[in-house]
């Protein structure tokens, strides 16, 4: 068995992997293989090395904000070169490197190709569209072009999401003059392949999958919970682009029995505090730990998906916090424009709304808080639906087929 040499250029508060990177990695481990992550730790305070139950961490110490482009940047070249001499030495083993979003792929291309070792891209999302808004519609553009001649050199491509699947297969297929996006239409097909279609070939399909034993196994969360009818939203905390955070904790405030519990971090964490002081059924718990996420998911009555639309990756994503509703057994309550609300709206484990329509999104809570049987029944199709589909066994079998065909070449 091999070392697996992953590269990724962010670590969650705390300096750990986010949940992703972490059952991959103990995956990895389970296959036999010997897994060391090299990652850049953006709060720039957390000890360099670490040992953990799947192998190591080794961390690149230099605080930088997680949303500057231009900052992260400038400091980039300087990742590449500290990433690049801790694979230097490690050339002598059996290697395998695993290379973690498009800001990495370019230092992956030139170090596979300088150390003659196979390369994995693993792919969370359409990074071309993701920054769009904070480069020029060129730059994107040329990010995306950029992608697509990388992508020949790789020996293995992981797609985090049925639209990262569809956008991949193109640009592996058709090269720069690929689409930059995949359509609403091609991501719900994927959703619908069988899992027969992503065991063979250098793509296949990742994701966000949950252990399903993981919540199986959670404890009480480690909080003190009101009573009542909880909405839960655990996530990234940003302006630009929306989840609905600010719009869900006023829609609710006046909804007998009903508690918002809101954990996570970024740049829109101040004026949420500021606008929590003043009402009386929304609790924030600031940063949480990916060890917490299963209890407070159990605890909830309902999870929270309300992303803009507007924004491409949004539009087409299937988050975390949907597949951690699944596992939980909880009603999702989601934007009906959304690839994940449709899939909602499809499966019934949930409730959709309009994005923007903050009275429809009101409603849909009361509807769910005065229906428990109903909501109970919405939970067990979603628990099924996991047990069947969308469980991180079917993505360790997936990652087994592609890390052996990688190695065989």
């Amino acid at each position: 068995m091999a070392l697996v040499a992953m590269v990724r250029t962010r670590l969650t508060t705390g300096g750990a992997p986010e949940p992703v990177v972490h059952d991959t990695a103990a995956s990895l481990r389970a296959l036999g293989h010997e897994v060391v992550l090299l990652a850049w730790d953006r709060e720039g305070r957390h000890p360099p090395h670490s040992v953990t139950g799947w192998g190591r961490i080794e961390r690149y110490r230099r605080a930088c904000p997680l949303n500057d482009a231009h900052a992260f940047a400038a400091v980039l070249p300087r990742f590449y070169l500290w990433a690049l001499r801790r694979l230097l030495a490690l050339r002598r083993a059996p290697l395998v490197l695993h290379f973690h979003d498009l800001d990495t792929l370019p230092l992956g291309v030139a170090a596979s190709r300088l150390l003659r070792r196979p390369l994995i891209y693993d792919c969370h999302e359409n990074y071309p569209a993701l920054v769009r808004g904070a480069v020029s519609d060129g730059v994107a553009q040329r990010l995306h072009r950029l992608e697509a001649r990388l992508l020949r050199s790789c020996d293995g491509v992981f797609a985090a999401g049925p639209q990262g699947y569809a956008r991949l297969g193109a640009m592996l297929r058709d090269g720069p003059r690929a689409p930059f996006a995949a359509t609403l239409k091609q991501s719900l097909a994927v959703l619908r392949q069988p899992d027969a279609d992503f065991q063979r070939g250098r793509l296949t399909l990742l994701g966000n999958l949950k252990r399903l034993e993981v919540f199986d196994a959670a404890g009480t969360a480690p909080y003190a919970l009101p009573d009542g009818f909880r909405l839960l939203y655990i996530g990234v905390l940003e302006r630009h682009p929306s989840r609905g955070i600010l719009e869900t904790a006023l829609a609710v405030e006046r909804l007998a029995g009903v508690h918002f519990i809101v954990g996570g971090f970024g740049t829109l964490v101040p004026r949420f505090e500021r606008l929590v002081r003043r009402l009386r059924h929304t609790l924030f718990l600031g940063p949480i730990a990916p060890d917490d996420i299963p209890s407070l998911t159990n605890a909830a009555d309902a999870v929270l998906l309300a992303l803009d639309p507007a924004n491409l990756n949004n539009r087409l994503s299937v988050p975390n916090k949907l597949f951690e509703a699944m596992a939980a057994g909880v009603p999702v309550i989601a934007c009906r424009e959304l690839l994940a609300g449709q899939l909602v709206e499809a499966e019934g484990c949930g409730v959709t709304f309009a994005w923007g329509d903050w009275h429809g999104l009101r409603a849909a809570v009361a509807r769910l808080r005065d229906n428990p049987q109903a909501r109970q029944a919405m939970g067990r199709r979603g628990r099924a639906l996991a047990e069947r589909r969308f469980n991180w066994g079917v993505c360790e079998g997936r990652l087994a087929a592609l890390y052996r065909r990688a190695a065989d070449k």
